[in-house]
């Protein structure tokens, strides 16, 4: 070949059989073969389709003379010094292919790793919930959890070290983001104030966060001109009300609320160095609607973030007449500040985690009745109020039973005071509750302060649980239970029961909503303690407890079935559970029907009596509270080392990540 450049025809079959085949072979067939347009001359000129082929179809039909196709050429002028360099390269690829060793052929997965239940469960997601694992750093698992107290109950009654069932269904950032970037229209009048109404309905029944009144004249503006934050508070509640007015979750849709509320969170974007009402509202809002979809880590943040911007504006302090001359905005102020206290307390309950403001520094009014205030805007006082305690009760129970804390006084007395302070609070609350409120059955807070007295008792429900196991697994000595400590378990026994008839009673008359969070985690808390009490049964416990675990297994496996996220992850630990109690049953450490019952409280601990007298609606009759609590000291020494070292903080996520989550010892889930 001559030292002239060449011209070849070069397309992009050439070009890749360059890096796949021989280079003697590749430049031959560069020089014979041309490329071909798809259609004939004719068919091009008559800009019509041609069908290939010699002649076409086209040109057969209309019986033309010929059937010509171009050959358009590109040239490109290849020097032989780039044949020889493409030559040598080639060369080269094929000698570093023979010294690369081949590579091992992956193993096949297991059959048990491909039949895993939770591979199957996970198939049945929308798509954000097959990319949400654990993440690869441990994250603490609060004691004072449900979670965690099915974990250590599990671990409880196996031998096994379970690890603890993860949370896996939740939209995840990434998914969130990109709806932040996508649109989400603004509804029609007519639905807008539909949405917002449920909104306001659902948010207001437990909490004051926003001004009905403010709202309901801010959705008649037009939409462009409202500003950043109405907008976005607008986004909230949007999302709040289409999660609350839904029963099922529709495949084209996704989950209910979720782009607005995406939309509604880029306010956070940039942090206001001059808070206002308006912010905290917000976080407020986007707080409960991140708990309805099971975001708890981010509604914990977002209720804490509302409560420091609180405290920044003043609101954990009166205000003065002087300073503020408005009463609505006054009072709007303080029901704010409750509301924030209520939050950071309950969702830190749910947690296991620590408040974010203590109580020694607030020095508020709580919310009041004035005759000036309207009736729209600012509902019934006395009912905010007693959530208000509530919340307070609960945040000192998980302070002073479950969190560590190596201040001296952060910890006063024994377990057994502890215990016994924490349940006279929640005596005295319920004695100072309004005779209004205590009428109704299917008042949430019934069901809040029943779940408050089971994680109040339930350290000791577990640690009875431990000692019996141990005893019937031929460890230990049959357990000398206390009687004051026969009295808590069966006031943790009966609350969960009282619960779990709550829930169902709301469930059957429609009134418990589909996507609410905190019902179906009520309804978890009290399905555990009654799960493994067929391990421990007492003596005058009522003998259909599989009946009340029948009925919440039907809840939450409905709740599943429309979509809800917290009620797969509540069944899988449920399930875990019953795995684990299967265990025993198979090998032989209990019979079918256990038989073991303890002994029926003395006549020193006094009758069965109501826990509060007057309050026909709250199932707590038994050995239970008022003349218990009226002891100098409970008997529960046999528990206070035990507590210390098998519910200290130490329970964490294990490292999981997508290859190994399947493989996991969860007890069967």
């Amino acid at each position: 070949m001559s030292d002239d450049s060449a011209s070849y025809s070069l397309d992009q079959e050439s070009n890749e059989s360059i890096a796949q085949g021989d280079a003697e072979q590749t430049l031959t067939s560069l020089l014979q073969r041309r490329t071909s347009p798809t259609a004939c001359r004719k068919c091009h000129s008559r800009k019509v389709k041609c069908s290939g082929g010699q002649p076409c179809n086209a040109c057969l039909a209309n019986k033309e003379d010929e059937c010509v196709y171009p050959r358009r050429q590109r040239v490109i002028k290849v020097t032989q010094e780039d044949l020889e360099s493409l030559l040598r390269e080639v060369q080269q690829l094929r000698t570093r292919s023979t010294t690369i060793a081949p590579t091992e052929t992956p193993k096949p997965q297991s059959p048990a790793r491909l039949g895993s239940p939770v591979l199957e469960l996970s198939a049945q997601y929308p798509p954000w919930f097959l990319n949400s694992i654990v993440p690869h750093t441990p994250i603490l698992i609060g004691e004072g959890s449900d979670a965690g107290f099915a974990t250590r109950c599990r671990n409880a009654i196996s031998d096994t070290p379970y690890n603890h069932v993860p949370r896996l269904n939740y939209p995840t950032d990434e998914y969130l983001a990109v709806l932040s970037e996508a649109e989400a229209p603004w509804p029609s009048p007519s639905k807008a104030r539909m949405l917002v109404n449920i909104a306001l309905w659902h948010v207001s029944d437990r909490y004051h966060v926003v001004l009905k009144s403010q709202v309901l004249h801010n959705l008649e503006q037009n939409p462009s001109l409202m500003n950043v934050m109405t907008r976005s508070k607008m986004m909230a509640l949007f999302a709040i009300g289409e999660l609350y007015s839904s029963r099922t979750i529709c495949k084209n849709r996704g989950y209910p609320g979720l782009p607005f509320f995406a939309k509604a969170t880029s306010v956070l974007s940039i942090m206001s160095e001059r808070p206002h009402l308006d912010a905290i509202e917000i976080r407020l809002l986007l707080s409960f609607y991140s708990l309805a979809i099971n975001r708890r880590y981010s509604a914990y943040a977002l209720a804490g973030s509302a409560t420091r911007l609180a405290v920044l504006m003043g609101l954990h302090l009166n205000v003065s007449e002087n300073e503020l001359t408005d009463p609505a905005l006054r009072e709007h102020r303080n029901r704010v500040w409750w509301t924030c206290y209520s939050f950071d307390r309950m969702w830190g309950v749910n947690l296991g985690n620590p408040v974010g403001v203590f109580d020694n520094v607030i020095d508020v009014d709580l919310p009041s009745d004035r005759e000036t205030l309207s009736a729209d805007d600012f509902s019934d006082a006395a009912y905010y109020i007693a959530r208000t305690r509530l919340a307070q009760v609960a945040g000192q129970v998980l302070q002073v039973m479950y969190l560590r804390n190596d201040r001296p006084d952060s910890r006063e007395g024994s377990q057994a005071q502890r215990v016994q302070d924490s349940l006279k609070n929640l005596l005295r609350w319920r004695e100072n509750l309004p005779n209004h409120l205590c009428v109704n059955a299917n008042d949430p807070t019934q069901t809040l302060s029943n779940a408050c007295i089971v994680m109040t008792t339930r350290p000791i429900f577990l640690n009875i649980l431990r000692q019996t196991i141990a005893f019937k697994k031929g460890l230990g000595p049959e357990p000398q239970i206390p009687q004051s400590a026969i009295s808590l378990a069966d006031a943790c026994y009966r609350c969960a029961r009282h619960n779990v008839r709550l829930l169902t009673d709301s469930w059957a008359d429609g009134s418990f909503p589909t996507f609410d969070w905190l019902y179906p985690q009520y309804l978890f808390s009290s399905a555990i303690i009654i799960q493994i009490s067929s391990l421990i049964k007492g003596k005058d416990w009522p003998h259909n407890g599989q009946e009340q675990i029948e009925s919440a297994f039907e809840i939450l496996c409905q709740l599943r079935d429309t979509g809800h996220l917290a009620a797969k992850e509540f069944l899988r630990h449920l399930e875990a559970i019953k795995a684990a109690i299967s265990e025993l049953v198979t090998s032989g450490v209990i019979p079918s029907s256990p038989d073991y019952v303890w002994p029926s409280p003395s006549d020193e601990i006094g009758a069965s009596v109501a826990a509060i007298r007057g309050h026909p609606n709250l199932d707590m009759s038994g050995p239970l509270l008022q003349d218990l609590l009226m002891q100098p000291s409970l008997d529960l020494q046999f528990i206070d080392n035990s507590l210390s070292e098998n519910m200290s903080q130490g329970l964490y996520w294990s490292t999981i990540t997508p290859d190994n989550c399947m493989d996991q010892p969860w007890g069967g889930a």
